[in-house]
């Protein structure tokens, strides 16, 4: 007996309003972000941080990658939003595995283009969402997508201590 290749739904996928039931088991990376960035620091500087990763969401709500492109992460400059770029370096890898997750190389290709794209301008939830409509024999499962990305948001955050985001706030203020 043999398998079946997989009927894959391709569309072009515009701009798209995450599904609930996909988006519910989704981290948003920016409320994550603040969360953690936050928690140590004064009122006035925490509305500073959540006022930058605000003023870069999309119009769907979501966070997406593509406002982190222009942030340094090098030399002198380290702002907060600094952490945020590393905390979701490996997100594209993450996404575009788990959306491709038992599919032949050949089909792979276009669904990590699509997802990485969406990934960067719409954010985790649509990209998310064009994946399980693409591929709705595989029910792709949104939780575990979640579980990884919080697994490495928590791992890629672990060496930073709140003195350097209170350090970058101050830095950044100058």
């Amino acid at each position: 007996m043999f398998d079946s290749p997989e009927e894959l739904h391709l569309f072009e996928p515009g701009a798209l309003t995450p599904a609930p039931h996909v988006a519910e088991h989704i981290p948003d990376a920016g409320a994550y972000f603040v969360d953690w960035a936050t928690r140590d620091l004064s009122p006035d500087r925490a509305r500073e941080i959540e006022s930058a990763v605000n003023g870069r969401r999309n119009q769907n709500g979501w966070f997406p990658l593509e406002t982190l492109d222009s942030i340094g992460s090098k030399g002198f400059w380290r702002g907060p939003l600094t952490y945020l770029a590393r905390m979701t370096a490996d997100d594209p890898q993450i996404v575009q595995d788990w959306a491709t997750d038992g599919l032949p190389d050949e089909q792979s290709g276009r669904i990590e283009a699509t997802v990485d794209d969406l990934l960067h301008q719409q954010g985790h939830a649509a990209a998310a969402t064009w994946a399980v409509a693409v591929r709705p024999r595989m029910f792709l499962d949104a939780e575990v997508l979640g579980s990884r990305l919080l697994a490495a948001w928590e791992y890629n955050l672990g060496s930073i201590r709140a003195k350097d985001v209170a350090k970058a706030v101050r830095r950044w203020n100058r």
